[in-house]
């Protein structure tokens, strides 16, 4: 009877809760905030960016790293338990506007954002150094690094963490990323783990490759695209 009462309360009564993961609070008036608030989603986008190129592109790295991702999230889950740092106030004396309710839920020590974006950008470049030879790289390693650098800011202007957190956030990110990619390829590789994966059943089924030996993998996918349309035409013209 108490459920079934419940369930008939006025919407404006009951108490509702939004889904931190993607409600961010922001000053209207202030446009970098605005600006901000967009940039501090992308963790989200880049989740399902992994999702895509996963099941498009069937890489053994990318699940590698889509994994370790999985796990050093996990790694700041503990850590914010195991710290319980409380996030800011809500007061911040360096911009113009200031909150009055407080913005975000659980603690803030690190930030799983700046953790989050850290890892991805410090795997991401580590792995276009160490498998491209090609000078493409280079702007996309920096382009990788503003980016990472304007997710771990937007935390701060938008007054969800202080920016010891953030800092702290970016030095654990970077560093599971490095422990991360020395144990896939200097520690796991090695033993030849991912050459049975890869000559696997299931791997064969679902047509997982491994590409990181292959140093211009894009380059390469284009010549065979270029063969490919060419065969197609010459096939017409017969």
């Amino acid at each position: 009877m108490s459920h079934h009462n419940h369930l008939e309360e006025p919407l404006s009564e009951q108490s509702l809760s939004s889904l931190s993961l993607t409600h961010v609070e922001f000053n209207p008036k202030d446009p970098l905030s605005y600006t901000y608030a967009y940039i501090t989603l992308s963790p989200l986008i880049i989740l399902i960016s992994y999702v895509s190129i996963i099941v498009a592109r069937r890489e053994l790295m990318m699940i590698n790293m889509f994994f370790g991702q999985l796990f050093c999230e996990m790694l700041n889950f503990g850590l914010k338990k195991w710290i319980k740092e409380k996030r800011p106030n809500g007061i911040n004396t360096l911009l113009i506007y200031v909150y009055i309710d407080k913005l975000g839920s659980g603690y803030g020590m690190p930030s799983s954002h700046a953790q989050f974006i850290s890892y991805f950008a410090t795997f991401a470049s580590i792995y276009l150094i160490t498998f491209h030879n090609n000078s493409r790289k280079f702007p996309i390693i920096l382009g990788l690094i503003i980016f990472s650098c304007l997710v771990s800011y937007s935390r701060v202007y938008l007054i969800y963490h202080t920016t010891k957190q953030v800092i702290v956030g970016n030095i654990f990110g970077l560093t599971f990323a490095i422990f991360w990619y020395i144990l896939l390829e200097k520690i796991i590789r090695p033993l030849g783990i991912f050459k049975i994966i890869i000559e696997s059943r299931l791997a064969r089924y679902f047509y997982i490759r491994d590409n990181s030996s292959v140093k211009d993998i894009v380059k390469i996918e284009y010549m065979n695209w270029l063969t490919l349309i060419g065969e197609k035409e010459g096939q017409k013209t017969d």
